[in-house]
């Protein structure tokens, strides 16, 4: 399966958390993810759709970086542009010539880190959500200072915080299950 496919599926994951979690907060603290009587009713699904966006976008960056990697292209066809799948798709003879015997071939260079992806996706979710929650109220409320007012109000909610906990453990575990290729036979430990 291709890790673009990984990239949506998390995606979709991380709405579908980001809603679960949202709705067992307000059940558990009895409140509303944003208590705001004047917010109307897109301010917090505007701030979900972000959240949502940079984690898509976090997500097919890391597997573009792994396929470039791993010098393999995405397969397209009967689509503009497409790219040719035989072009940067490793060939028989590059992974013979890679080791002797019944080695298998690894990725090229080191694998990347889970951490970090994780952790920028997570602050930038956090970011986002405040700077886009702030300016979206600000513009109901048509005064400036109510963006700093509704970032600093809810940079402790539990509503961004749980948020963005999602997206770092949704990011690592994305790329955690996307790096394992089911089709390429694993190396087995020796005998000796």
């Amino acid at each position: 399966m291709s890790r673009a496919v990984y990239a949506v599926m998390g995606t979709v994951l991380f709405g579908a958390l980001v809603i679960m979690v949202a709705g067992f907060e307000a059940l558990l603290l009895d409140r509303d993810p944003i208590d705001e009587p004047d917010a109307g009713t897109l301010l917090g699904p505007l701030m979900v759709a972000a959240a949502v966006l940079v984690v898509l976008l976090s997500l097919l960056r890391s597997a573009a970086l792994s396929d470039a990697r791993d010098h393999k292209a995405p397969e397209v066809r009967g689509t503009f542009p497409a790219q040719p799948a035989v072009l940067g798709r490793p060939t028989v003879t590059d992974r013979a010539s890679a080791g002797a015997g019944d080695e298998v071939a690894g990725p090229r260079g080191p694998a990347p880190h889970l951490l970090v992806p994780s952790i920028v996706a997570a602050a930038l979710v956090y970011a986002l959500m405040l700077v886009v929650g702030g300016v979206v109220y600000g513009l109901v409320r048509q005064e400036l200072v109510w963006v700093l007012l509704f970032a600093a109000r809810y940079a402790v909610s539990p509503f961004v915080i749980g948020s963005a906990v999602c997206a770092g453990l949704v990011v690592a575990g994305t790329l955690a299950v996307s790096r394992v290729d089911p089709g390429r036979p694993q190396p087995r430990p020796s005998d000796s």
